[in-house]
């Protein structure tokens, strides 16, 4: 199964048994309405038997609590419907503490997946590789999106 969405929001992929998320600036109702409906089109198409997720929050704004509850009951129902093992959250040094207070309360809250917060890609890519699991497309993602970032600058 293959999900591929880009909006001002989010950027999620869903190539093998890995998915990255970014997300981007402030969430409100309307953008955890439509991270709980990919999450539920996941769920019901996706048939590996083992599911990991890198997620990019370095541009996220914390949203408030009530809209961060209700990102957690999607996970909540990803991690009971799949064999969600692992989670590999990338944020920036500056704000390390409080997003690690943040999304280990609010959007992380009772997950059976084993997560671990990074502040470089190539590291939480690495953690992911250790487990197995399929990074090959994800990877091609990436470097394409940081090569068109790359161009830009110049």
């Amino acid at each position: 199964m293959e999900i591929i969405i880009d909006n001002d929001e989010f950027s999620v992929r869903l190539y093998q048994n890995v998915a990255y998320l970014k997300v981007k600036g402030i969430q409100d109702k309307t953008g955890a309405d439509f991270f709980e409906k990919t999450i539920d089109e996941m769920i019901a198409k996706y048939s590996q038997d083992r599911f990991a997720s890198l997620c990019d929050l370095t541009e996220l704004i914390l949203p408030h609590p009530s809209v961060s509850k209700q990102i957690n009951k999607s996970i909540l129902k990803l991690s009971d419907s799949l064999n969600y093992g692992h989670n590999a959250v990338i944020v920036k040094p500056k704000f390390l503490q409080i997003m690690q207070a943040y999304i280990f309360s609010f959007f992380l809250r009772n997950i059976s997946a084993k997560t671990k917060i990074f502040m470089k890609e190539s590291k939480a890519l690495e953690w992911l590789a250790d487990f197995g699991y399929q990074l090959a497309e994800i990877e091609v993602f990436l470097n394409n999106r940081n090569n068109r970032k790359q161009k830009k600058a110049d």
